[in-house]
């Protein structure tokens, strides 16, 4: 998916601004706000010469552990956070900020077409994944978090509204909730099979999605923890060991076959 440069990155300076708290508040959620707006910035202010923000550069080293800091945001939830609207927010932010490094250069192919513009963008995306890799599976890790943080939120509301989530608007609303954050998790845990992730990437990704197994396997319905469990096969083999341990926990919370809460939906 090809992102327009200055639109979604306007947006993120948008988004960092309606997140921001009073300095006197201060909290671990102000503290991810302060951060994060400081890193749309710097985002906003990328050009392809230079490039985009990176862990590896001392000025961004700590503005970045505190955008990404899922557990510590979430531990806890500050007040803010218990509104789905601003969890939400961040969520898609964040979720913006991992596509941009993906597709980081992908409009100035505008001349080429067909098997050209395939290559040339394959290309582009190998070159991102070398130079931006650790960043993405960091912002990927977060949206487990961040995700896992809704889908509480969302059975929190569902509970104390169940005429509202009767209706076939509410019903629809739960149905595609569930649906798309079950196969952006669904996604995240495939990437332990993928070879252009590095071990380390992969044991970022796969330990957030561990950590959050139980939550996120129960939004599933059973035939959509049996297909992610079937992707899986034959991975082993090839599977670094530091990864094992938590792709087993993954798997244990796939083998459920209960469906209720908004897997009912």
């Amino acid at each position: 998916m090809q992102i327009p440069a200055i639109s979604r990155l306007a947006r993120f300076v948008c988004l960092s601004t309606a997140l921001a708290m009073p300095a006197a508040w201060a909290s671990n959620y102000s503290d991810f706000a302060s951060a994060n707006d400081r890193f749309s910035v710097l985002m906003l202010h990328a050009k392809p010469e230079t490039g985009l923000p990176q862990m590896s550069d001392p000025a961004v080293k700590d503005m970045f552990a505190t955008v990404v800091d899922g557990n510590r945001l979430f531990a806890r939830p500050d007040a803010p956070l218990n509104k789905m609207a601003t969890s939400l927010a961040i969520c898609q932010q964040v979720t913006g900020y991992a596509q941009y490094y993906q597709n980081f250069g992908m409009n100035q192919f505008g001349a080429l077409n067909g098997t050209e513009l395939q290559q040339a963008r394959r290309k582009q995306f190998d070159e991102n994944l070398e130079k931006y890799g650790n960043e993405m599976s960091a912002l990927f890790a977060f949206v487990v978090h961040c995700n896992t943080h809704l889908i509480g939120l969302m059975e929190a509301e569902r509970q104390a509204d169940p005429a509202e989530a009767a209706t076939p608007e509410g019903k629809q609303r739960l149905h595609d909730f569930s649906v798309n954050t079950a196969r952006a998790y669904a996604g995240l845990v495939q990437f332990v099979a993928m070879p252009f992730w590095t071990v380390p990437q992969k044991k970022v990704m796969i330990e957030a999605s561990a950590q959050h197994a139980t939550v996120n396997a129960a939004l599933m319905k059973p035939q959509q923890r049996q297909a992610l469990l079937s992707s899986l096969a034959g991975v082993d083999g090839e599977l670094d060991p530091s990864l094992a341990a938590p792709l087993a926990t993954v798997r244990q919370s796939l083998a459920s076959t209960a469906c209720t809460g908004l897997c009912e939906y």
